[in-house]
């Protein structure tokens, strides 16, 4: 059954419409490996900036205490954007064994830690010195950054040598040490940058 114009006077029919973002270029971005912290700081900043239309008026500045665009849970008010840390990187790159393994050996890991003005230190600590970080944050830093610690991947004494256990403890203290120098509060605070300088 042929459905009728229900106009036939109106002429022929009109133009279709376009589809949404037909003619829009670049909307997928790939991002690089690594992301540049200051970088994406400026571009939150940008986009904060942004008036938006408001109950109040149009192009009226979002409230500082509004909630974020991005997220529920995130406030405008948190943060200004900036990290306190010092470091950009975190990397262990290995290890070495000290002394006799009869008459006392201990393992030293090398910790290479890149700053913000890119300057590379090697840090050469023991496992013993991570826990006496990890000790003293817990002690002294305040109980809301506490979560932000995570544990210490554990000791085993059977098999503190075997190259296997190392490079598996390596890991984990390099994701440890990454944990709180790249933190954006923790890792300004004079323990770790004391213990960095020691």
């Amino acid at each position: 059954m042929a459905l009728s114009n229900p106009n036939p006077i109106a002429g022929p029919p009109s133009p279709i419409t376009p589809r949404p973002f037909e003619h829009a270029h670049g909307l997928i971005e790939v991002l690089p490996d690594k992301i540049d912290i200051e970088e994406e700081a400026r571009l939150y900043e940008d986009l904060c900036d942004t008036p938006v239309e408001s109950e109040v008026g149009r192009n009226a500045r979002p409230s500082v205490d509004a909630p974020s665009i991005y997220s529920k849970d995130i406030w405008l008010g948190d943060h200004s954007g900036e990290s306190q840390a010092f470091a950009r990187e975190v990397e262990i790159i290995g290890w070495t064994s000290v002394g006799d393994k009869r008459g006392g050996a201990y393992i030293v890991y090398d910790c290479a830690i890149k700053t913000k003005e890119g300057t590379i230190i090697h840090v050469h600590k023991r496992y013993s010195a991570f826990a006496e970080l990890h000790a003293h944050l817990c002690a002294r830093l305040p109980q809301s950054y506490q979560r932000f610690i995570p544990p210490l991947p554990p000791k085993s004494p059977l098999s503190k040598f075997r190259p296997s256990f190392l490079d598996q403890r390596r890991r984990l203290l390099q994701h440890w040490l990454s944990s709180v120098l790249l933190h954006p509060d923790i890792g300004g605070c004079q323990i770790l940058r004391e213990w960095v300088m020691d």
